[in-house]
């Protein structure tokens, strides 16, 4: 009894011991760089001479020289008001180099507090980068990174990315902003899908053609819509999607959203009929006769009539919602060939995912194709089938007086 009892004292005093010794790898705050957001720009034209040649560590190499933007957070302590005027409570750290992690290192010659990546809420890489470095090698240091999360959103900016990590108005940090804007994708049609660092790994290693959502940034705001396209076998961007053309991309997708807006045109009097999704589902049928491949794509959703701007325009009568019905499919035809032959024809890459159905459906097909599927998909005959049911249209049933 006496050698338990003793022993119990002694497993109390070394968990004793362990506990006083705190965290040994703590940092205080206030030694710690938090960054929230990164950016990649091509370099300013004056930049130095070292970083023209590509040369590294004194040696010319063929790399291009990047430009690196880190978004640091300022403690609230440290952003107080000064004379009466609220500051900043971020700091933008610029720096020139050919590799990310060359640029990491030369930041740390700027900046006394070492920078931390387990808080990074985005990233942002430029249109011009985006279209001329694989961005495989861009990536790489940050999927090495053990601070850095595979969750973290990722944008391409049609300007410099260092102009929407510039804060506008009275809103608060840049970066956080836009990881709040990023993932309003469940509002609007017009938007994709959040996309991730672990994503943007996946889709590059399995040299899949894939989109990233695109922002723009003006002098009041940034936004948030449309995409840019990059191709698998280059891993670099090749053309943007407009927000027209990432509506009839959702929907062929048939990835679910809260809500979405389709306007149509009343096929009697041509007046404005606006369609509310509720629900929307996709399905990709593949098709084989013979040695010829071709796709039905079955879109079918249900949802609300929201406004119409036809007089008189009873929504009780059935005429009249299924002329709304027609309207909206329409509509959404329009939308998903528009998508279709930008991507399918003039870039001739697909990002909706026909490939990955073809591989579960026929996968001794897909294996013939899998190398070329970009270009076999260019020559494929889709099919686009709309079906669109209106359950609800409100409390109003008709304009007549």
């Amino acid at each position: 009894m006496r050698v338990v009892k003793r022993s119990c004292i002694h497993l109390a005093l070394l968990l004793l011991v362990i506990f006083m010794t705190g965290c040994w790898d703590r940092r205080e705050i206030e030694d710690v760089g938090i960054v929230l957001g990164i950016g990649f720009d091509e370099p300013d034209k004056n930049m130095t001479e070292r970083e023209k040649n590509g040369s590294i560590d004194g040696k010319k190499g063929k790399r291009q020289a990047i430009s690196m933007i880190h978004q640091l957070a300022i403690p609230k302590q440290f952003a107080a008001k000064e004379a009466g005027i609220s500051q900043k409570d971020y700091i933008n750290l610029i720096s020139e180099g050919t590799s990310v992690f060359e640029n990491i290192r030369e930041l740390s010659t700027r900046a006394e507090r070492s920078p931390s990546y387990e808080h990074l809420r985005i990233i942002v890489i430029s249109e011009t980068v985006a279209r001329n470095i694989d961005l495989n090698n861009l990536i790489n240091f940050l999927l090495r990174n053990t601070e850095t999360r595979r969750s973290i959103r990722v944008l391409i900016s049609q300007g410099k990315a260092e102009d929407a990590f510039e804060k506008r108005g009275i809103v608060r940090n840049p970066a956080l902003v836009l990881r709040e804007l990023a993932d309003n994708y469940q509002k609007t049609l017009s938007m994709v899908n959040e996309f991730k660092l672990g994503d943007m790994s996946e889709k590059i290693t399995g040299k899949i053609s894939f989109i990233v959502p695109r922002v723009d940034t003006t002098k009041k705001e940034a936004i948030i819509a449309g995409a840019a396209v990059i191709k698998g076998k280059t891993a670099k961007m090749i053309g943007w999607l407009g927000e027209k053309e990432i509506v009839g991309l959702n929907l062929l997708k048939g990835e679910k959203k809260s809500s979405g807006i389709i306007s149509g045109s009343d096929p009697k009097s041509g007046e404005t009929i606006v369609y509310e999704i509720r629900t929307v589902k996709s399905k990709i049928k593949p098709q084989v006769k013979g040695d010829k491949l071709s796709f039905v794509v079955e879109i079918h959703s249900e949802g609300k009539l929201r406004e119409d701007w036809v007089d008189p325009g009873n929504a009780f009568e059935p005429e009249f919602i299924k002329r709304a019905e027609q309207a909206t499919e329409v509509s959404i035809q329009e939308a998903v060939e528009k998508v279709l032959t930008k991507t399918q024809k003039d870039f001739k890459v697909d990002v909706i995912g026909f490939g990955k159905k073809l591989s579960i459906d026929y996968p001794q097909i897909w294996k013939k194709m899998k190398d070329d599927w970009d270009d076999e998909f260019s020559g494929v005959r889709v099919e686009v089938k709309v079906k669109v049911k209106i359950q609800e249209f409100g409390t109003k049933g008709t304009k007549k007086g």
